[in-house]
């Protein structure tokens, strides 16, 4: 109908093919007067006011590739397919490294928790230490508490800033005082074994501590002994069983049962290399089966190189006290995708002043969509009589 030489449809203003459909989603989506809601919220505000056909692919289009919502707004997707690392083939020779950080501080200035895990055994040394350490500082706390008792690890993977653990590398072999060539590995990511272990260590923490939680430093031994002491799920056996073939005595083996040689354990030592295949095959089962279980609720995405793409900035990624806005920007980009590790890791190209590692997982990585002006006015411009037809 006509009103007052404007053709509505019923309530709904009827906007023509013309650039004024374009500046009518920028104002509602980032005028003055809006928050760059996301599309639904967009699109809604449009449709009780105005109607042209496609709006909902016009909204859409221009919201996904708006430069601002694509560098300021966080997110998560579900991108990516789980790729376990390779299964180590023994004991403490392929290690994952986290921190557990934002604890109370202790009497002694702690405030974190260094977890360092053997992908093969699923051991956990828990280490404390402070938010503020330096690489020099941690490298001393893993040659004393991890080289000292198990040598130097093959690989070694974390999300921790490059940098960093290049440090890192650095100042454990200056501490072995040796011209040798370093040729260990490092992973620039994280295989989520050192997560779970650190969900696992704060609920036993919590229950250790009880409504004393500046004491967690006192308590942190109990609870790599009681981690170390259980049946992993993966293994099917205890790290303790694994690395030392047999269980550690608690209480009740000293003062309730009685003494006896231990037959079962001695068995277990002659079998100590059976074992440690049947381990290996146990881990490739039980990752094949997460895999498959994982990769449900999975979707897989791919990129090239030279795409140009948006990377997410995780506050972990930099090193302490170098990220601390709470309104900072959650994206960076576009940059262009300079090395493919595999479908779920890419190195980018970043400035040399942004002090985080250029490796991102895939679920860290968004397209790129630039913003067209002329796109949703051309694009809309079907046809005449497609257009008569909807209206």
């Amino acid at each position: 109908m006509i009103r007052h030489g404007y053709l509505f449809k019923k309530n709904l203003l009827c906007i023509p093919v013309s650039s004024w459909r374009l500046q009518l989603i920028r104002e509602t989506h980032g005028g003055s007067l809006a928050a760059h809601l996301g599309r639904e919220n967009t699109l809604r505000q449009l449709q009780t006011r105005f109607f042209w056909p496609r709006l909902r692919r016009d909204v859409f289009r221009m919201v996904d590739s708006c430069p601002i919502c694509q560098v300021y707004k966080g997110g998560a997707q579900n991108t990516g397919l789980y790729m376990p690392l390779p299964v180590p083939d023994s004991i403490w020779e392929d290690l994952s490294l986290d921190f557990v950080l934002g604890l109370p501080r202790t009497k002694r200035g702690n405030d974190s928790i260094m977890v360092v895990v053997d992908r093969f055994s699923k051991m956990a040394h828990f280490i404390s230490c402070k938010k503020t350490s330096n690489a020099l500082n941690i490298a001393t706390l893993f040659f004393n508490e991890i080289v000292r008792l198990h040598g130097l690890p093959r690989s070694l993977t974390s999300d921790r800033d490059v940098k960093f653990i290049s440090h890192f590398w650095r100042e454990l072999w200056k501490r072995l005082g040796t011209d040798l060539r370093l040729s260990s590995a490092y992973h620039p990511q994280s295989d989520g074994q050192t997560e779970v272990v650190n969900r696992t260590l704060g609920n036993m923490l919590r229950c250790l501590v009880l409504d004393n939680p500046k004491q967690w430093e006192e308590v942190l031994g109990k609870a790599e002994f009681a981690y170390n002491s259980m049946t992993n799920r993966t293994t099917g056996k205890s790290p303790f069983s694994i690395v030392y073939t047999k269980q550690p005595n608690i209480a009740l083996d000293i003062t309730v049962l009685p003494k006896c040689k231990s037959y079962a354990a001695t068995n277990f030592t002659d079998q100590y290399s059976e074992m440690l295949a049947e381990v290996r095959q146990q881990i490739i089962k039980s990752n094949q089966l997460y895999k498959e279980a994982a990769d449900v609720h999975r979707r897989h995405k791919t990129f090239k190189v030279g795409d140009l793409v948006m990377v997410r900035l995780r506050r972990e990624r930099f090193p302490p006290g170098t990220y601390s806005c709470k309104l900072a920007r959650r994206k960076f980009g576009p940059v262009p995708i300079v090395t493919k590790i595999n479908d779920n890791a890419y190195t980018v190209a970043l400035p040399a002043d942004c002090n985080t590692s250029s490796t991102f997982n895939v679920s860290d990585i968004w397209e790129y969509k630039p913003a067209d002006d002329g796109e949703i006015a051309l694009s809309s411009s079907e046809s005449s009589s497609s257009e008569a037809r909807e209206d």
